[in-house]
């Protein structure tokens, strides 16, 4: 997967500081007092990084990190730089090979998550309207984001269209995409303030469906 080029950046730079940081005095200690700030400087700021690239607490990246970085370290600090480092480069390199979600297909689940928890409320209010509205966005921003990581030209398309393309593409069952097409319409007549053509049935269905959509394709 491409990975953003800031982060990129970031990662290389983290490692080739953490190679010059991890080496101690002839004791296996910090080099001093500014030696060890640095290392703890080193370490947040890796593991501000991996909290960014890794948004699931449970990972094996992001929990071994946080274990080392949350621990005591005293004047072996350097150490704890060493492995985070080791941890940094794998982390790096199963990113590269498309193991890991991107940053960007991540943040945006995160997005989409919190609009769907106020079409929900919405909808439990009987607010066919707005949860219609809300639930109508944040699918059809889906399927264009899925469209996109799949190859699929999206731009200017209907997305009736698209949800057949992503049929076509092996991405959708075509029991799944009839679901998407009644989502698809609530999406196209709250844009046209024709609140009579769909019901608050049709609106959990599309806020449902948005929902397994961000957890096949976005949050994995």
């Amino acid at each position: 997967m491409k990975i953003e080029e800031n982060v990129r950046k970031k990662f290389e730079e983290l490692l080739s500081t953490g190679h010059q940081l991890k080496s101690g005095n002839e004791h296996g200690q910090v080099r001093g007092e500014p030696h060890r700030q640095e290392c703890i400087g080193w370490l947040t700021s890796a593991q501000n990084l991996v909290h960014l690239v890794v948004s699931t607490s449970t990972n094996p990246y992001r929990a071994s990190v946080d274990k080392i970085c949350d621990s005591n370290h005293g004047l072996v600090v350097q150490r704890s730089v060493g492995e985070v480092s080791v941890i940094l480069a794998s982390l790096l390199k199963d990113i590269d090979s498309g193991l890991l979600t991107s940053i960007q297909d991540q943040a945006r689940a995160s997005i989409f998550d919190d609009f769907l928890d106020h079409a929900k409320e919405y909808a439990r209010n009987k607010l066919t309207k707005e949860a219609g509205v809300i639930a109508g966005v944040v699918f059809e921003d889906t399927v264009r984001t899925i469209c996109r990581n799949e190859g699929i030209a999206e731009k200017g398309s209907k997305l009736d269209s698209l949800i057949d393309e992503l049929v076509k593409a092996g991405t959708l069952s075509q029991v799944k995409a009839k679901r998407g097409k009644v989502a698809a319409h609530v999406r196209t007549k709250a844009t046209h303030a024709q609140w009579d053509e769909f019901d608050i049935e049709d609106v959990n269905t599309t806020i449902d469906f948005t929902e397994e959509l961000i957890l096949m394709h976005l949050e994995k």
